[in-house]
């Protein structure tokens, strides 16, 4: 049986204490971590463009 079978036996409250447990992070190599460095800032650099182009037309 896999996981996801177990899973739906489970009752409610014992579903809910299983999902309480954190996942530890995964373990990344150094230019994926620079990859979502570069996404990150991507993100905010275009947030920053979009909320200066609203604020301009107003």
């Amino acid at each position: 049986m896999t996981d996801e079978e177990l899973i739906a036996y489970l009752e409610r409250d014992q579903l809910v204490a299983d999902k309480e447990h954190p996942v530890p992070r995964a373990p990344l190599s150094a230019n994926a971590t620079r990859a979502l460095w570069a996404l990150r800032i991507f993100v905010l650099v275009v947030s920053a463009m979009v909320i200066y182009t609203f604020a301009a037309q107003l």
